[in-house]
């Protein structure tokens, strides 16, 4: 089980090149294996956070007293700052509503998981991570809807309250089970818990590969967006990780800041790929900005690493 998780880990962003490129290709002559998956996309979203709350403690809310300023910046930097950056690089750079639509769906998701991670390589304050994740995951079913309709204007429009009831099922339900059944997890299903997060990062390549697959045909048929989708996409995480880093250097110390950055540039987008396929099921290519994101985000955390750990 150990090694199966270790091997996902190691090779997740090769697993994902793989499963959008596949999906792309598979593309160029049938949408079927993507449409057929995208059926699937609220019960295989469910699953995927199902997966990863199993792997929280109730402890980790306890943590948000613990550094008020900190958890602070990082509702701020998730739910304020990172959909300001991607409404304006939509409004300025992306022509079509759709694209903007998922590019701003990019910025007001909650933080990844994955920021726990490389905040642990970087020698960051893990615990204050932890907290801020579990507490984006907790408010994003209430802030998500009000944020889109706010934000996300033009010939794309979608229910709020619709929206909220999607995410109560994909994400708050199996939020709050996941944590309510983390004790008897310890007690009972203890060897499991590691193979978990590589579960639901398996499950969230389904859903990248179903929204590569239907989106072909239409990219096909309009060239003309390639443009406005790659440049917006392409600056989303050198600003999500960078103008934090740096404001954080008046405001924290090297562990705080750490976390707080990642917390900012790890978006959890498999989240946004399953909202896409279910609440714009109509407006198929709000998704797609949301896959490549998925591509580019993890490619700039490396980067970023890299260049925090040669300073």
């Amino acid at each position: 089980m150990n090694q199966f998780a270790e091997y996902i880990r190691k090779h997740y962003p090769t697993i994902i090149l793989v499963s959008v490129g596949l999906g792309l290709f598979l593309g160029l002559f049938t949408s079927a294996p993507g449409k057929a998956l995208q059926r699937y996309s609220q019960v295989l979203t469910f699953l995927m956070i199902l997966f990863i709350s199993l792997t929280i403690t109730p402890r980790q809310f306890l943590l948000v007293s613990k550094q008020p300023g900190a958890v602070l910046a990082g509702m701020a930097l998730n739910f304020i700052f990172m959909p300001l950056v991607c409404w304006e690089l939509a409004r300025v750079l992306a022509g079509d509503s759709d694209l903007a639509t998922g590019i701003i769906l990019v910025g007001v998701v909650p933080c990844a998981g994955m920021a726990a991670v490389w905040t642990a390589l970087l020698k960051g304050d893990v615990p204050l991570g932890m907290a801020i994740n579990a507490l984006t995951m907790l408010l994003a079913p209430f802030l998500i809807p009000p944020l889109m309709s706010l934000l996300a204007s033009g010939g794309v429009q979608v229910n709020p309250w619709v929206m909220f009831q999607k995410l109560t099922i994909i994400l708050l339900i199996p939020l709050l089970l996941g944590v309510a059944l983390r004790s008897v997890a310890d007690r009972f299903w203890q060897p499991y818990l590691p193979v978990l997060p590589a579960l639901s990062a398996l499950t969230a390549v389904l859903l990248m590969f179903a929204t590569c697959n239907v989106n072909i045909p239409l990219i096909l048929a309009r060239w003309v967006i390639v443009p406005a989708l790659l440049l917006p996409v392409a600056l989303i995480f050198p600003i999500g990780f960078l103008v934090p880093h740096w404001l954080g250097r008046y405001a924290f110390g090297y562990e705080q800041r750490i976390a707080v950055t990642f917390s900012s540039g790890m978006k959890n987008l498999p989240i946004a790929v399953g909202l896409a396929l279910s609440s714009y099921k109509t407006h198929p290519l709000v998704g797609l900005p949301v896959a490549l994101a998925f591509i580019w985000q993890m490619l700039t955390a490396g980067m970023f690493y890299r260049f925090l750990r040669k300073s």
